[in-house]
C-alpha cells in the first residue's frame, strides 16, 4: 500500500468514525437548531429558521441585556467592596451572587446567541477545549446562583429566628465558609459536562458544540438520563423548596410576632396599622422566589424534562420561538438582583449612583450620606432593627464593628408605639 493509499483509507476512518460519533450523540440529536445552508444538516438536525425581523430583535434583546447584565453586577461588587459599611455577612452572599450572576452574563449570554444569530450555518469557531469548558462554566454559573439563592434564605431566617442570639448567626468568616461551599458544590455539579461536551464537525468546514455521553459506552444514556435528572432536582427543585420554606416561615413568625410591651390596651388603630405594614412587606419574600421560580423553570423543562417524554419536540415548526423565549427569560435573571438591590436598599442606591457617577461622565450625584455615617447610633440601628419583632420587654443589642461581635452590649427599655411602627416600617427583609 503507497502512501496515498495509506492517507485515503484513514482518511475513510476518520471520516466513519466521526459520523459513528455524531449518530450516538443524544445532544445533536435533540438541540434545538437554526438556518443553515446545507440541506443533508437540515434533514438529520430538523433545523429550524427565525425570520430576519425576529433575528434582529433576539440580537438586539441580548446586547443590551448582556451590557445591562454586567454593568449592574460590576456595581453590586464595586459597591460591596469599597464601602466598608456594606462588608457584612448578608452583602459577602450577595456579592458570591453577583460574581454567579456576572458569570451568566459573560459565559452564557454571548455565546448562546452569538453561534445561531450571527451565523446562518451554526457554526462553532471556538475549538473543542472552549466548547468543553463554557458548557462547564455555564453549568457552574447557574448552580452557584441557586445556591446562594439558598444560602441567603438560610441567613435571613436565622437572623429572625434567633434574634436574641448572635452567637449561632452566620458571621463574616461563616460567609466564606458558605460562599466556599457553593463554590465546590457548583464545581462538582458541573464537572460533567467537561469530559462530555465537545465540538463535532457536522459538515465539512462547519463545526458544532454539544454533549457526547458516549464517553460512558454503552451506559451513556443512562448516565445522561440520570444527570439531567439530578440536574432538575438540585438546580431548581430543591432550591425553590428551600426558598419557599424559610420564607413563609419568616412571613409566619412576622404575621403572629407580637408588639413587645404593648400586649394589654393596644388600641384598635395599633393593631390595624402594624398588621398593614406586615402585610406589606410579606409580598416581597413571595416574590424573591417567584422570580427564580418563573425566570428558570420554562428553560429547565425544555432542556430536561420534555425531550424525555417528547423525543420529537424538535421536529415542532415554532420550537426555535419556545426555546428563545425560555432561553431569555432564564437570562433576564441576571439582570433583575440589582434591579431590587436599587429599588430595596437605599444604600446600594447611593452606592451605584455614586459609582455611576464615576463611570458615566453623564450622572452627576452630590448627595453622600448613608455609606458615610459611621456613627454608633447608626451602626446599631442598622444592624438590629430586625430584633424588634422579638416578644421579649427589653431588646438586646450589640454593637460591631464590621460586623463582628464586640463584647459592648446595651439594653434598650421596651419601644413605644411610634418607635415600634418606625421600625417595623424600616425591616431590610432580604432583597435578593
Amino acid at each position: 500500500m503507497d502512501e496515498g493509499e495509506g492517507t485515503s483509507l484513514l482518511q475513510r476512518i476518520t471520516t466513519t468514525a466521526s459520523e459513528i460519533l455524531i449518530r450516538n450523540s443524544n445532544e445533536f440529536e435533540n438541540s434545538i437548531k437554526t438556518t443553515t445552508t446545507n440541506p443533508a444538516v437540515e434533514e438529520v438536525y430538523h433545523i429550524h429558521y427565525l425570520t430576519p425581523t425576529m433575528k434582529m430583535l433576539c440580537i438586539l434583546f441580548y446586547s443590551i441585556l448582556c451590557v445591562l447584565c454586567v454593568y449592574g453586577n460590576v456595581l453590586v461588587i464595586l459597591v460591596i467592596v469599597y464601602f466598608k459599611r456594606l462588608r457584612t455577612a448578608t452583602n459577602i452572599l450577595i456579592l458570591n451572587l453577583a460574581v454567579a450572576d456576572l458569570l451568566i452574563s459573560v459565559f452564557c449570554i454571548p455565546f448562546s446567541y452569538w453561534q445561531v444569530l450571527i451565523f446562518d450555518d451554526q457554526r462553532w469557531l471556538f475549538g473543542s477545549m472552549m466548547c468543553s469548558l463554557l458548557a462547564f462554566l455555564q453549568a457552574m454559573a447557574v448552580f452557584l446562583s441557586a445556591w446562594t439563592l439558598v444560602v441567603i434564605s438560610f441567613d435571613r431566617w436565622m437572623a429572625i429566628m434567633f434574634v436574641l442570639t448572635p452567637s449561632i448567626r452566620i458571621t463574616n468568616r461563616r460567609a466564606l465558609y458558605l460562599v466556599a461551599a457553593t463554590w465546590i458544590f457548583s464545581i462538582l455539579m458541573a464537572l460533567p459536562l467537561l469530559f462530555t461536551t465537545r465540538s463535532f464537525e457536522i459538515t465539512e468546514g462547519i463545526e458544532n458544540c454539544g454533549e457526547n455521553w458516549t464517553y460512558f459506552g454503552d451506559a451513556g444514556e443512562q448516565v445522561r438520563k440520570v444527570y439531567s435528572t439530578m440536574v432538575v432536582i438540585l438546580q431548581y427543585i430543591v432550591p425553590q423548596a428551600v426558598l419557599i420554606i424559610t420564607y413563609t416561615h419568616i412571613g409566619i413568625k412576622m404575621w403572629n410576632s407580637r408588639v413587645p410591651g404593648m400586649q394589654n390596651g393596644a388600641t384598635k388603630k395599633m393593631i390595624v396599622d402594624r398588621h398593614e405594614s406586615v402585610k406589606k412587606l410579606v409580598p416581597m419574600v413571595i416574590l424573591i422566589s417567584a422570580l427564580f421560580a418563573l425566570c428558570w423553570l420554562p428553560l429547565l423543562i425544555l432542556i430536561n424534562v420534555i425531550p424525555e417524554f417528547y423525543p420529537n419536540i424538535n421536529s415542532w415548526e415554532y420550537i426555535l420561538y419556545l426555546w428563545w423565549f425560555a432561553h431569555g427569560l432564564a437570562m433576564l435573571h441576571s439582570i433583575v438582583n440589582p434591579v431590587i438591590y436599587f429599588i430595596r436598599n437605599a444604600r446600594f442606591r447611593e452606592g451605584f449612583c455614586y459609582f455611576s457617577s464615576k463611570l458615566l461622565p453623564c450622572v452627576v450625584f452630590k448627595e453622600f450620606r448613608l455609606l458615610t455615617d459611621n456613627s454608633k447610633r447608626h451602626r446599631l440601628r442598622d444592624i438590629h432593627e430586625v430584633e424588634a419583632l422579638t416578644g421579649k420587654h427589653s431588646v438586646r443589642l450589640v454593637s460591631s464593628k464590621h460586623d463582628r461581635l464586640s463584647s459592648s452590649e446595651i439594653t434598650l427599655p421596651i419601644l413605644s408605639r411610634s418607635s415600634f411602627s418606625r421600625v417595623l416600617k424600616k425591616i431590610d427583609l432580604p432583597c435578593t
